[in-house]
């Protein structure tokens, strides 16, 4: 995971999940993922209310945050 896609296994992210249905809802298809199953709506909407084009959706999470940090 690190090398190639998202930083599950270092980070803020290290230790954080069980198995990889915990991000990814499909067995079949690893390319689906979820950052709202962890990361709830409060908590992420107050964070980016001075954000604009803020939407609550994993993907959007993800073009944002590619490696994970906030920072990115």
């Amino acid at each position: 995971h690190d090398a190639q896609h998202f930083p599950i296994n270092s980070g803020a992210h290290r230790g954080a999940w069980q198995t990889c249905l915990d991000c990814h809802p499909s067995a079949q298809n690893f390319a689906l993922f979820t950052c709202i199953t962890c990361h709830t709506r409060g908590e992420t909407d107050g964070e980016h209310d001075d954000v604009a084009g803020y939407v609550y959706e994993s993907t959007a999470c993800f073009s944002c945050h590619p490696r994970g940090r906030e920072d990115d």
